[in-house]
């Protein structure tokens, strides 16, 4: 990995030399730079500090091939020659069950590629939704490209593939049938009046535009507490013994509580200024996607409430795509001592890896994951494009919505509950 990572930035170094010399743009390829650069430093850090009180070189040696989750590593791999007379139609209830066969067969495939997640996205939202999958010339399929598509006044219309998470692009392990569905899905898109479609991938995709300013934060975990105690300094130690003298007791389960995680996360939202899912959306999660390792967990001091997180287990990774601390519990470093038990519990499961979540690079949740040695994975956000639309920008970043997250974190509880689903349904 080491290797490939300083290979791909001499690359970076050279496209970047050229592009300025010619006057062409280079932002691209910068915020790429800064990407890998940071998977690079992260990777030799975590190797050094793994590797310091190692004596045979043999080891340290070994310890240079970092191994990754195949979601990073093989939702594009190659393997040739590609089935012939590939045929890509939209897929209904009857091809529910050979859908999931594949994703479950096919390494690089991440949870929401899952046909139980169609449902999660119909019964919460009331989206429309294209589910593409590519057959052989024996029927067997060799590809899918599950999307949604989303339709306000207030943001436009696109399709997302998959919106809401974060992963869910196009997944076949040849390069000619992932493009099929791609451009079977711009097609689409193009027919019912889309203004962009958006694969959300963890490998580039060529020949779109593409947006690299997020990247995953994934820990390799240890095989026991005492190692993972060990591998995250003294620094974080120390951070989450200081939650000792609060008392801070925290408890995993599933949809017995959901109304106190809704409650934090509600509150944690409305202070941020974002519209906050509905608390159907978790239940559907609960409900739906069958046979998979899924939990709520809640922090609590005097038996209220301060801190929860949703978990998400699957094929040896287990990921926290929602978390939130209120405010008034930070003085008890509750986000740490929550964080701490979910690795524990991570570690005690058999799980390989933990997934932190997405973040922007030096970004303050960012430094917060890399500080349990969390090492950066880039997601690359393909676009096509509609004739004459430009990117978009549907972030909390955007000058434009400013004012509406100032009022938004203005707003009570209770009316951000009500009114936060409506808004959220319509952004990815």
């Amino acid at each position: 990995m080491i290797e490939e990572l300083k290979q791909r930035k001499g690359e970076l170094s050279g496209k970047i030399g050229r592009a300025k010399k010619e006057g062409l743009p280079a932002d691209e390829l910068i915020a790429e730079m800064k990407a890998v650069s940071a998977q690079l430093k992260m990777a030799l850090a975590r190797i050094k500090e793994q590797s310091s009180h190692l004596v045979s070189p043999a080891v340290k040696e070994e310890l240079l091939d970092v191994s990754l989750p195949k979601l990073f590593t093989l939702v594009n791999a190659d393997n040739e020659p590609a089935p012939s007379d590939v045929t890509i139609r939209e897929c209904g209830s009857d091809d529910s069950v050979a859908w999931n066969e594949y994703v479950e067969s096919f390494e690089g495939s991440s949870i929401y590629h899952r046909w139980d997640f169609r449902s999660v996205v119909e019964k919460s939202f009331g989206h429309q939704v294209f589910y593409l999958a590519a057959f052989d010339s024996a029927g067997t399929i060799c590809g899918v490209l599950p999307a949604v598509e989303l339709k306000s006044p207030l943001f436009g219309h696109y399709l997302v593939s998959m919106p809401f998470f974060n992963y869910g692009s196009v997944v076949s392990a040849f390069k000619s049938v992932r493009q099929l569905l791609m451009k079977s899905l711009s097609e689409k898109a193009s027919n019912i009046g889309a203004a962009h479609t958006e694969f959300r991938s963890t490998q580039a995709l060529d020949g779109y535009q593409c947006k690299q300013n997020k990247v995953s934060m994934v820990l390799k975990l240890p095989s026991s507490i005492e190692t993972l105690r060990r591998d995250i300094g003294t620094k974080v130690r120390a951070q989450i013994k200081k939650a000792d003298r609060f008392e801070l007791k925290m408890k995993f389960g599933g949809s017995e509580l959901l109304s106190d995680f809704y409650r934090v996360f509600s509150i944690n939202m409305r202070d941020l200024g974002t519209p906050v899912y509905s608390k159907v959306f978790f239940e559907n999660i609960l409900r739906c996607v069958s046979n998979q390792d899924i939990s709520v967990g809640v922090v609590y001091r005097d038996d209220l409430p301060v801190s929860c997180c949703f978990l998400i287990g699957y094929k040896g990774m287990l990921e926290i795509p929602w978390a939130s601390t209120l405010s008034s519990a930070n003085s008890m470093n509750a986000n740490m001592f929550m964080y701490w038990n979910i690795l524990k519990k991570a570690v005690d499961s058999g799980y390989d890896y933990f997934d932190f979540g997405r973040s922007s690079i030096d970004a303050s949740t960012y430094r917060f994951k890399k500080q349990w040695g969390a090492i950066p994975m880039q997601q690359y956000w393909a676009y096509w494009l509609n004739d004459g639309e430009a990117l978009p920008e549907l972030n909390p970043n955007n000058p434009k919505f400013k004012l509406l997250i100032a009022i938004w974190q203005k707003l009570p509880v209770w009316l951000t509950q009500l009114i936060g689903p409506r808004v959220v349904k319509f952004l990815p």
